[in-house]
């Protein structure tokens, strides 16, 4: 297989949940030589568990918004069968407005006037259509349909850039081209970002970090690459050395991007919290919280927010974190596990002290609040815990390395030993909050 085509396929693993040792095999094939890595290469691949079982239970893509097929369908279909009509298609968001602006058009309807009472056409201007008020009816019915379905589809694709991002930074946003064609570039950006997408487990010890041996030794090879796209590996890896790298107007433009993104998450963090009356005091989940999209939320306006701060500090201008300086989003927990951290006689996080003590972020990024540096690193003094270290008042160094641990089957952060007594355990509804179902519901 060709290069091209490696690294066609290390790039299609941004936008899918591939195990590390999954990515790592094509890794493998992308760097025939790949020196020092081989070790360690060896090492993921051996510990990965579809070499024991064939198979692992858990989905390896997010889950897509539905499309408006079935709607184009049928518009389609009216349209020839009471308009004598062609309509385009409809493949992507872009497409399906040019389509509803052509489905609206054929029955003389203005975008955004979909009021049954209101907007409908009179009866002297459906018969210049040939239309009788019934069929016109249906028609307008389903133009409304349409937009509304248009409308939620955007909505949910960008829901699911947040999920990405959360999980791993820009990658799911470069394009073949960013690759530039050059493997060691893709293969550290694929491995990478395949260990940043590792589910979080049931654990009060903490997460692994992504950044293990072989992200080290893969990052060393590009290193060591002339053809190197080091603009495609900032996309999720912003470390100081990284980042100096890259051009003036480089950074520049990463640093917009992840403002814009952390304009849209605040926006929409302030409506979640409003909306389900989440508890910013004890950040436990209470009944009526939407505690996904908020921790989807929260994990996509960390990695931002630390993206955002890594760019300032790259381009020398600190003293805008003098300024400004929205501090971090905790996520909700559910209450077992705020009891497990008490029984084990751990007290209320660091991090949430923090947390209480300093304005909500999306108030100072919308400068309807203050919060600078200065009052973050007070409020890191007054929890006990180191400034930087932490996050809070600096980007993470993203220096030390990992140790790597085979990714586990889990159900629901749940370690559980094999694929196929996963598959059963998340069947019955274990690990899951609800009632077990009956056996006999299963068949």
């Amino acid at each position: 297989m060709t290069d091209a085509h490696l690294i066609a396929e290390l790039h299609a693993t941004l936008r899918r949940r591939e195990t590390p040792e999954t990515v790592a095999k094509l890794v493998r094939r992308a760097l025939p030589t790949p020196g020092a890595a081989l070790a360690h290469l060896s090492e993921v691949i051996g510990g990965s568990i579809q070499r024991f079982f064939g198979l692992s239970s858990m989905p390896t893509t997010f889950h897509e918004p539905p499309t408006a097929e079935k709607q184009v369908a049928k518009a389609r279909e009216l349209a020839q069968l009471f308009l004598e009509g062609d309509l385009p298609q409809a493949d992507d968001p872009d497409a399906l407005d040019d389509f509803i602006d052509a489905f609206d058009a054929l029955i003389g309807k203005a975008r955004g006037q979909s009021n049954f009472k209101a907007d409908r056409l009179d009866r002297a201007e459906r018969g210049d259509l040939g239309l009788s008020r019934r069929r016109y009816a249906k028609l307008f019915r389903l133009a409304g349909r349409l937009e509304r379905k248009a409308a939620k589809l955007r909505d949910e694709q960008a829901k699911l850039d947040l999920v990405l991002i959360g999980k791993a930074a820009l990658a799911s946003r470069l394009s073949l081209e960013d690759l530039g064609g050059d493997p060691a570039t893709a293969s550290f950006v694929a491995y990478y970002a395949a260990r940043m997408k590792l589910r979080s487990e049931f654990t009060v010890d903490g997460q692994q970090r992504p950044f293990d041996a072989l992200s080290a030794d893969l990052l060393k090879i590009c290193e060591e690459n002339p053809d190197t796209r080091w603009w495609a590996i900032a996309h999720v890896f912003p470390r100081a050395d990284v980042l100096a790298r890259l051009s003036e107007a480089e950074r520049g433009r990463l640093l917009g991007i992840w403002f814009d993104i952390l304009q849209v998450l605040a926006d929409r963090l302030d409506t979640v919290r409003a909306r389900t009356a989440i508890d910013t005091e004890t950040m436990i989940v209470k009944r009526g919280n939407d505690s996904t999209t908020w921790n989807v939320l929260a994990g996509a306006w960390n990695r931002a927010r630390d993206h955002w701060i890594a760019l300032v500090e790259a381009m020398g201008a600190d003293g805008l974190l003098d300024t400004v300086m929205p501090g971090k989003v905790m996520r909700l927990m559910a209450a077992d596990v705020a009891a497990w951290h008490r029984s084990i006689g751990q007290d209320i996080h660091p991090d949430t002290i923090v947390w209480r003590s300093l304005p909500a972020p999306w108030l100072v990024l919308k400068g309807e609040a203050s919060c600078t540096r200065a009052d973050i690193e007070q409020a890191c003094a007054r929890a006990g815990i180191d400034p930087v270290k932490s996050g809070w008042a600096a980007a993470r160094p993203r220096t030390a390395v990992a140790a790597f641990r085979p990714t586990p089957e889990l159900v629901h952060g749940v370690a559980v030993s094999n694929p196929y007594l996963a598959s059963y355990l998340r069947r019955v509804g274990a690990f899951s909050g609800k009632a077990y179902k009956p056996i006999a519901e299963l068949d």
